[in-house]
């Protein structure tokens, strides 16, 4: 029993040492697996966050550049109305001078009608801001983030049609002012004897003074287009109107800051009296001193 006793414990102790060995390795396997995960962990938080941000960020971008190309849109449906607004007064002085017998256009001579006459053919040329127009049809990047190609097409459109309406209008502004032009370049051609019985005799000019009621039609026309394919984009971006026209306050009061007009008479200063002057100038402290002194 003794002999067999002791060839039995060497057996156990081997079993032991085996279960230990065994405990180091599952304890150095959790150790390394508890490791790798925590790596893990910490590369998909650090990614992952860095993921998000990146994708805020360009939600954000994305929304200040839709927010900057629509207001640019209505920016142009506002300059369309002021300038409907200018052909309108002008429409109202030609309907008034067209009214008038020419006869006693005559004998009043030419002073009464100077205003009249310099106001109602003084076309105003329109020209608006290109920027948002050059950055978003320049840049490749740009429309790549926005990702929404079917808002890119229709702005694209809104821009085409915004530049074909200025050159019309320019152009039509241009046609307009051109045979009054002529009239008083050449004013010994014409009969009459003040400018104005020469231009309200002239067939052409007359027909000429018809125009600004269609041309103000046309511009009030254009505004509400214009408007209604911004509502369009608004809602293909998913930003609400009223978020825009906020947007588009916002410039103008900046841009009407901006404007302000400088008077350099503001500026001016009386001219620098004899002691500032020596306390300013070594030199003519020095001189002053000397010429003094040789009086």
């Amino acid at each position: 029993m003794t002999k067999a006793k002791a060839k039995e414990e060497p057996k156990v102790e081997k079993v032991e040492k085996s279960e230990k060995r065994e405990r180091k390795k599952g304890s150095l396997m959790e150790r390394l697996l508890v490791a790798f995960a925590g790596t893990t962990l910490s590369i998909i938080l650090t990614f992952g966050t860095t993921g998000l941000i990146n994708h805020f960020n360009r939600n954000k971008d994305r929304r200040l550049t839709a927010l900057m190309v629509m207001s640019s849109i209505e920016s142009f449906a506002r300059n369309l109305e002021d300038r409907a607004e200018e052909w309108n007064r002008m429409d109202s002085i030609a309907t008034w001078l067209l009214r008038l017998p020419i006869d006693q256009v005559a004998k009043l001579g030419e002073g009464p009608f100077d205003d009249a006459i310099a106001e109602v053919f003084e076309t105003p040329i329109m020209s608006h801001d290109k920027t948002a127009e050059t950055i978003f049809s320049s840049n490749i990047d740009t429309w790549k983030n926005m990702g929404n190609f079917q808002f890119i097409d229709n702005v694209g459109a809104c821009f085409s049609y915004m530049n074909f309406i200025e050159q019309e209008l320019n152009d039509e502004a241009i046609e307009y002012a051109q045979k009054p032009a002529q009239v008083v370049n050449n004013a010994s051609s014409y009969p009459g004897k003040t400018i104005t019985e020469k231009l309200l005799r002239d067939e052409q000019v007359r027909r000429q003074l018809l125009q600004p009621n269609s041309i103000k039609a046309w511009l009030a026309y254009c505004a509400d287009y214009i408007r209604q394919m911004n509502r369009s984009n608004m809602k293909l971006i998913d930003i609400p109107e009223e978020e825009v026209m906020a947007f588009t306050d916002a410039l103008a009061d900046v841009a009407e800051e901006d404007d302000l007009e400088l008077d350099i008479s503001d500026y001016k200063q009386p001219h620098p009296d004899a002691d500032s002057v020596n306390a300013n100038l070594l030199y003519a402290r020095q001189l002053d001193s000397l010429l003094n002194r040789n009086k």
